[in-house]
């Protein structure tokens, strides 16, 4: 026995811990970097929408004394935990064993998951056999779950105000079992005791440090709203979260938030919601019935296929080449032999051709184009690794660009070479500042 939870190893919890989750994942796979944890960053959204704030996330790999500890710790400090993880029928799977050594209790068989199992199996025509037969076993004292895509079924042990959860750790079975029971449940104990909201922001062309600097001063303004910065190869997202006991109150904290990031952030913000960029994109030429065609060779296509990933792509998004090589771009878009002898095919002489016969062959309003040195091999003197050239052509001519982007990776550069050319587009659209 690992050490029987009683009442005095569970104390009662300080006002507004009974509204806090900890989640645990379980798995050697997650620690060696076999597999990502995808579930805590599924579940912890999942918790804020219900007004739970997810006050720690830990991964253990499967051992019982560690699964223990970290069970223990959590039932103690939170009203919510939820484990995933280590319920399958082999040997590497610990979580159940842990946890009823851990309460001191042994394992009883269910029926009604015995049945499920029996089923899950009879329905794919295959036998059950008795290492299957052993999902059915869930320590006493918890209540068993059905799992509607599996054969672990979820697991509770509720007391002293305290929801203990214990889930399977394949995304799936976890999902179903979350949204048909955990969610609901977590709704009905803790629903109404704190509110959290959030809004995002999107955007692009401009580093952390520096937006930082454009909205800092947050804090003092709306104390109960917190920002945090989510910085990619395509742009830096802004998280804005308010919490508390008044859904009124806090919606009046985040519109003056929104108000100032608005006002501070300028051009650089293209969104105030989770949409894109190519989805910013994609309304721009929905919205005012234009059309659209992409030359690549650097991005290889990556434009083309992110604006196409955004559904009814199809009604303005006309044409896309990836002229790779010297000689593409000559046979496909028409550039000059001589235009790319004389100043290189990673130039803006050739992008802003590239761009202009891209435009006139596929009889579009607008075509973009860029060229560039992805890495990490291809420099040239002058055209160092990350060396981009951007061209956007349009009824009122052709608008160019050149950026170095540094030697920070081919697929980071190819990113950053798509979101700074989009960026491009759009700044033409909306006639913003170049």
């Amino acid at each position: 026995m690992i050490g029987e939870i009683t009442r005095s190893t569970a104390p009662p919890l300080p006002n507004g811990r009974a509204a806090r989750a900890r989640i645990i994942t379980i798995g050697d796979e997650l620690l060696n970097g076999i597999r990502v944890d995808t579930n805590t960053a599924w579940m912890a959204e999942r918790l804020t929408d219900l007004g739970i704030v997810t006050e720690q996330a830990v991964t253990v790999g499967d051992d019982e004394t560690a699964i223990a500890a970290a069970v223990r710790e959590a039932i103690e400090c939170v009203g919510i935990v939820i484990v995933s993880g280590g319920l399958g029928p082999t040997q590497d799977d610990r979580t159940k064993k842990a946890i009823a050594d851990l309460y001191g209790v042994g394992m009883t068989n269910r029926p009604e998951v015995e049945q499920a199992v029996r089923g899950f199996f009879a329905e794919r025509g295959r036998e059950t056999t008795p290492v299957n037969l052993d999902q059915a076993l869930v320590p006493e004292g918890f209540e068993a779950r059905v799992n509607p895509r599996g054969t672990a079924p979820g697991m509770l042990k509720e007391a002293e105000g305290r929801l203990l959860f214990v889930l399977p750790g394949v995304p799936g079975e976890m999902k179903a079992l979350f949204d048909e029971w955990v969610g609901p449940l977590i709704r009905e104990r803790f629903g109404g005791r704190v509110v959290i909201l959030h809004r995002w922001f999107r955007t692009t062309g401009i580093g952390e440090s520096d937006l930082f600097d454009l909205v800092g001063g947050l804090e003092e303004m709306a104390p109960t709203v917190s920002l945090a910065y989510l910085p990619s190869p395509e742009g830096t997202s802004l998280y804005l979260t308010g919490q508390g006991a008044h859904e009124e109150t806090i919606e009046s904290m985040l519109d003056s938030a929104e108000a100032h990031i608005v006002r501070r952030a300028r051009s650089w913000l293209y969104s105030t919601s989770e949409i894109d960029l190519p989805g910013h994109i994609a309304d721009l030429f929905s919205e005012r019935g234009l059309t659209l065609a992409t030359a690549e060779s650097c991005t290889g296509g990556l434009i083309a296929s992110r604006l196409t990933d955004v559904p009814g792509a199809s009604a303005w998004f006309r044409r896309g080449w990836v002229t790779y090589s010297d000689e593409a771009k000559v046979e496909e878009l028409g550039i000059p032999d001589e235009l790319i002898t004389e100043y290189g095919a990673v130039s803006i002489p050739v992008v802003s051709s590239m761009a202009t016969g891209a435009r006139s062959r596929a009889g579009v309003d607008y075509a973009i184009a860029v060229s560039g040195i992805a890495g990490p091999t291809g420099e040239r003197p002058g055209k160092p690794i990350g060396f981009t050239c951007l061209a956007c052509a349009g009824p009122d001519g052709v608008v160019t660009k050149e950026h170095l982007l540094g030697a920070g990776g081919r697929a980071r550069n190819k990113r950053r070479s798509m979101s700074l050319l989009l960026d491009l587009l759009r700044r033409v659209l909306e006639g913003l500042e170049l």
